[in-house]
């Protein structure tokens, strides 16, 4: 969910929280990439660029259009280029003072530049327009404010109010991997280990290949002298890198030494990725026999014995 710290597989750059035209602009981007690849030419390097190009001129034909220069201040902070970005977003509000979506690029593009207490006002103001709102549950940008906000209080130090404003950011949403990935962290911060580790075992429920989050677990782990979740960490991270054979003696030792469904599960996982599965089932089984509710393992076993594949 943090667009600066987030690159691997579980990368997931809000877009949706940038409005409309940014979703836009990401489906454009993507089907640009699969026609290069079907087409069997390289992808270009900026393939915004030409929407950007666009974008610019008709803003220089229409220069009081709060709307374009929304847009292309949107598409600026997908491209990083977090300055320009928020000369626009300024722009917007000269031109209509109450721009939610301007504001909410503000407090984006202010944290990218490191202006931290710009960011929190820009996103608190985001946040007191909606304290009437009474579908605010709905509101995807609500929850990237409630998101960002704790992201910035946790940049300034202010651990409790971070963790706040992450788990009202949970609330809205509380299936939302990424929250509970920064909320994790939080905790950890604030000294609150038990909480942390929690936070990341149920990011991994949601995501099982989150590979920040199993860094950040075996880390944790290692701080409270948890070897085993140390090793399990270790081992499914070698499993996510292509290290599988190499992961399974460490899957089994972990598994076969502690009451955890979670453990037979990575075993089982890893053991699938071989081709080994029956191996894999007999782990998903004992998964589910010290856990009726690991749906991971369940759905796995499900799949595996009417005959599919992932």
């Amino acid at each position: 969910m943090d667009t600066s710290g987030m690159a691997t597989t579980a990368s997931r750059i809000r877009l949706g929280w940038l409005g409309p035209v940014a979703v836009g602009i990401g489906l454009v981007v993507t089907a640009f990439v699969v026609a290069s690849y079907i087409a069997g030419s390289p992808a270009k390097p900026n393939p915004l660029a030409g929407a950007i190009a666009k974008m610019e001129d008709q803003i220089r034909a229409d220069t009081q259009n709060a709307d374009l220069r929304v847009q292309v201040a949107d598409a600026y902070l997908s491209e990083n280029r977090s300055q320009e970005a928020l000369d626009q977003y300024h722009q917007a509000l000269q031109i209509d003072a109450n721009r939610e979506d301007a504001l909410y690029g503000m407090g984006l593009a202010n944290r990218q530049l490191g202006n931290l207490d710009q960011a929190s006002a820009a996103l608190q103001t985001v946040i007191q327009m909606n304290v009437s709102n009474p579908t605010a549950a709905l509101d995807k940008r609500l929850q990237g404010a409630h998101f960002y906000l704790g992201l910035v209080l946790r940049d300034q130090g202010h651990y409790d109010e971070a963790i706040n404003e992450l788990r009202t950011a949970l609330g809205l949403n509380q299936a939302d991997a990424d929250t509970l990935f920064e909320l994790g962290k939080t905790f950890a911060l604030a000294g609150q280990n038990d909480d942390a580790s929690a936070a990341f075992d149920v990011t991994l429920a949601y995501v099982p290949e989150y590979e920040e989050a199993y860094v950040e677990m075996g880390k944790l782990a290692t701080a409270m002298g948890d070897q085993a979740k140390s090793q399990y960490a270790q081992a499914m991270l070698d499993v996510l890198h292509g290290k599988v054979k190499d992961a399974i003696p460490t899957l089994q030792s972990v598994a076969q030494g502690a009451s955890s469904d979670r453990y037979w599960w990575g075993l089982g996982y890893a053991m699938e990725k071989t081709g080994d599965n029956a191996g894999a089932m007999a782990a998903y089984q004992k998964a589910v026999d010290i856990n009726p509710g690991q749906l991971l393992a369940s759905e796995s076993l499900r799949r595996l014995q009417g005959g599919s594949t992932p």
